[in-house]
């Protein structure tokens, strides 16, 4: 049986791990809510002209927005860049959820281990 000292000192780890791990879940919540809001926005873009171009929002334009050749609005938001951001939250949803997980399940076990320390079982 640890002594409780060391317990506690678990404990707290367990709750930075846990505090850790909420805050790579934020960083990769965030890179969500940017991937929406490039998404689902219209938006104004500069063709070669000199003009302002309207733009749709990705998830509604018309096909021929959608490719290059035809329209400077794929140009400014393209397909690649938008998957490319979801690409980035990944690393960062996924070190975050195991991170959580391995401090609560940590914490957990430390308060099962001060229980059973107080009971002298």
């Amino acid at each position: 049986m640890l002594p409780n000292d060391d317990i506690v000192k678990l404990r707290d780890r367990s709750q930075a791990a846990m505090g850790g791990g909420i805050g790579l879940l934020v960083v990769a919540g965030l890179l969500w809510s940017w991937f929406a809001l490039l998404l689902l926005t219209p938006y104004v873009t500069d063709t070669s002209r000199g003009y302002a171009e309207q733009c749709k929002a990705p998830i509604d334009a018309p096909s021929a927005q959608l490719h290059p050749d035809r329209s400077g609005c794929a140009k400014e938001r393209d397909w690649p860049q938008l998957l490319g951001i979801l690409a980035l939250s990944l690393p960062f949803a996924t070190a975050g959820a195991l991170t959580y997980g391995r401090g609560a399940a940590t914490f957990r076990i430390c308060l099962l281990l001060q229980l059973q320390s107080r009971t002298g079982e």
